[in-house]
């Protein structure tokens, strides 16, 4: 099963972009969508696939806190 994680954006670099997850950075390829930095991102296999409102980042980011506690 494959999931896209949620992350934020902390720099952007042309098509390439910064992101944290939970103070992992990661380099993601931004080239799909146009992303800005402080956006929250859905990543999957190294690319942005969607650029999240604030509202949907800050929920999945909880989310994904509780799954990691099970």
């Amino acid at each position: 099963m494959c999931v896209a994680v949620p992350g934020k954006v902390v720099a952007v670099n042309g098509i390439k972009a910064t992101v944290d997850f939970k103070g992992n950075l990661v380099e993601a390829m931004s080239g799909l969508v146009s992303v800005k930095l402080g956006d929250y991102v859905l990543v999957h296999a190294g690319c942005i696939l969607q650029v999240l409102s604030d509202e949907d980042g800050d929920m999945l980011t909880e989310l994904f806190e509780e799954i990691s506690e099970l």
